[in-house]
């Protein structure tokens, strides 16, 4: 759980108190929460607090979510700031105007808990990665900012009096070349050309604010138009009088592409987690459920009465079943962890657990000859959360895959002071130096051609354990063929 100080903050606009309660009950654990029951309180609590992401009702008197979105987005120049549209309008024409006025998800309501959050997590994980990425493109800018800048001075008529040498450069002429001659005419774009001329009117008509920000394009020498950053400033003599406009450009062209590219890239970003959590739900639901069916299937017709061949068949079916059923709770079990961030640690007893994962498979280990040696006595409690069974489980369950048969599969337990070190060991043919630094990563199962394994299961107890902030590795049997796989847990006070 985040601390209060990182916490993210959560604006939830919504004129029914009932739906706000209940929003917040949801989210006040996890997230600092605030509220605003109207468009026009919503706006000025963007502009004091900055939200990290908006729930917004879209039916509100005033000012409606449509309108209130459309100013955030557009007015204030918050695009990055996820809004969330909560609403119980059906039309294609209603969620067509959201995406044209910035919304960038859409709920209805009644809003679940779980929905809530889930669209919650995916839209800020987007945000944080886009804010960490403009910090850096914002450090390298600083440097550009200083050695990239051009400035000028225009007379009233905004004539050039002055352009700095970098400037020169960047416009492509000689400084003697230029001066005297109409900045706006000569340099500014055909299609900003009213633009500059209305901004700098105002500028020394008092209209508007020195230094205040705007941008045009400029084409230099070779006809290559470039975006500008602009900041001007009206210069006065000693009586107060404006005879001139001192500008101060610079050149945003690439970062205005880079900004872009990230944009796209956060897009392409949400775009994968949707088809990530689709992919995982189709796993979990569409897939398991006729694969169960095969499997009821096939166990119906064991009972039957078959010929040879009839046999041979359905136990081919069975045993592509039984893998094909592995490698979804596998691979769904993989997206789930893959999913988390951070995990709880309570105490756990590491002496039933293990014994209890090992008596899961005595069946497989009966039909084998494998016996379990415990090479350890007592409790031995330690910090963990309670999903690190499944390393225990696929680590027993590997070992007795892997083992020959009638062999002994050892589990040990070693005391490092401070922490328990676990090893699984096994009287199997073995890994290869050259494949003890892969087994751990997707699909890379070493292949036996009479063993059933979806090639995700290491990877699953690899994620496990760094969740865990612990070491998970395997080594050779000192005693002889086989693996030992370790793994090491800090010790419960």
């Amino acid at each position: 759980m985040m601390t209060s100080a990182a916490k993210h903050k959560i604006l939830i606009v919504d004129d029914a108190e009932t739906n706000v309660n209940v929003i917040t009950d949801y989210l006040s654990e996890d997230y600092d929460v605030i509220s605003a029951s109207n468009g026009n309180d919503a706006l000025e609590l963007v502009k004091t607090e900055k939200p990290d992401l908006i729930l917004l009702d879209v039916i509100m008197p005033v000012l409606n979510g449509f309108q209130v979105c459309k100013i955030i987005k557009h007015d204030y120049k918050m695009d990055f700031i996820p809004v969330v549209m909560l609403t119980a309008l059906k039309s294609k024409e209603d969620h067509h105007k959201g995406i044209e006025v910035g919304a960038d998800d859409f709920l209805k309501k009644p809003v679940g808990q779980f929905e809530l959050e889930k669209k919650i997590k995916s839209l800020l994980r987007i945000k944080d990665q886009h804010d960490s990425l403009l910090r850096d493109l914002n450090k390298a800018y600083d440097y550009l900012d200083y050695v990239g800048v051009l400035i000028a001075v225009l007379d009233k008529d905004y004539k050039l009096v002055h352009v700095n040498k970098k400037g020169a450069e960047l416009l492509g002429y000689k400084r003697k070349n230029i001066i005297n001659r109409p900045w706006i005419d000569l340099f500014v774009s055909d299609d900003h050309m009213d633009h500059v001329t209305e901004t700098y009117d105002n500028l020394q008509k008092g209209l508007i604010k020195p230094y205040e920000y705007h941008e045009y394009t400029i084409i230099t020498i070779t006809g290559k138009q470039r975006l500008y950053k602009w900041y001007d400033s009206p210069l006065t003599d000693e009586n107060g009088k404006i005879y001139g406009i001192v500008i101060s450009g610079e050149d945003i062209t690439d970062k205005r592409k880079a900004e872009i590219k990230l944009q796209e890239y956060a897009d392409q970003l949400k775009r994968s987690n949707d088809l990530k959590d689709l992919f995982t739900d189709i796993l979990r639901h569409d897939l398991i459920n006729p694969a169960g069916l095969i499997k009821s299937f096939t166990e119906f017709l064991e009972d039957t009465e078959l010929d040879e061949k009839q046999k041979h068949m359905l136990t081919n079916i069975k045993k592509s079943n039984l893998k094909l059923i592995e490698l979804i709770e596998d691979a769904a079990h993989l997206a789930k962890v893959e999913s988390i961030d951070k995990i709880e640690l309570s105490r756990v007893d590491l002496e039933p657990m293990l014994k209890d994962c090992t008596n899961y498979y005595s069946l497989d280990m009966k039909n084998k000859g494998i016996s379990v040696d415990f090479l350890f006595k007592g409790a031995c409690p330690a910090l963990a959360n309670p999903i690190i069974e499944r390393i225990f489980s696929n680590l027993i369950s590997n070992a007795i895959k892997y083992s020959n048969t009638n062999t002994v599969i050892k589990i040990t337990i070693e005391d490092l002071d401070e922490k328990w070190k676990i090893g699984i060991i096994d009287q199997g043919d073995g890994i290869p130096d050259k494949d003890k630094d892969v087994v751990f990563e997707r699909f890379k199962r070493l292949h036996r051609d009479n063993i059933r394994g979806s090639g995700i299961g290491l990877a699953i107890v690899k994620r496990i354990a760094d969740l865990h902030n612990e070491r998970i590795w395997v080594a050779d049997n000192p005693e002889g063929k086989g693996s030992i796989f370790w793994l090491t847990l800090k010790k419960a006070q």
